[in-house]
């Protein structure tokens, strides 16, 4: 039996915070960060990784892990698309063009990243010596 907290027993104003606000902010920084050095931006990058993995690991449904990571996704590459617009300077480093590809790359790697914390969470629960069985 699974013990950990799940997602979806935090109060709403927490979950939002957690898949909306958090992410929208920091591709916020990172959107800054793309006009200003391209190796503070791929470092920033590389940061959200651990947040996607992260996140996936409060949910015990793989498809529920998906589901925030791609939501948190979307909107930390967005973050990052409006960010980098209001500011007004050239991308530092390679990026998509147009630019708003990102939103859909980012939900697309973020489902991803959060799937692999879903399976993380899993394979933490299941008793020693055996495989996690399939979620839903």
């Amino acid at each position: 039996m699974d013990e950990r907290y799940s997602f979806s027993d935090l109060p709403r104003a927490i979950q939002i915070q957690l898949a909306g606000v958090g992410p929208l902010l920091f591709g916020a920084v990172v959107g800054f960060m793309l006009g200003e050095s391209e190796a503070g931006y791929w470092a920033l990058t590389g940061l959200s990784v651990v947040g996607g993995i992260a996140g996936g690991l409060d949910h015990a449904s793989l498809r529920a892990a998906a589901a925030r990571g791609m939501v948190a996704g979307a909107l930390f590459g967005a973050g990052i698309v409006v960010a980098h617009d209001i500011a007004d300077n050239a991308a530092l480093a390679k990026v998509p063009s147009p630019l708003v590809l990102l939103v859909a790359i980012a939900a697309v790697v973020g489902a991803g990243l959060g799937t692999v914390g879903g399976l993380l969470r899993a394979r933490a629960a299941a008793p020693s010596g055996r495989r996690p069985a399939e979620r839903r």
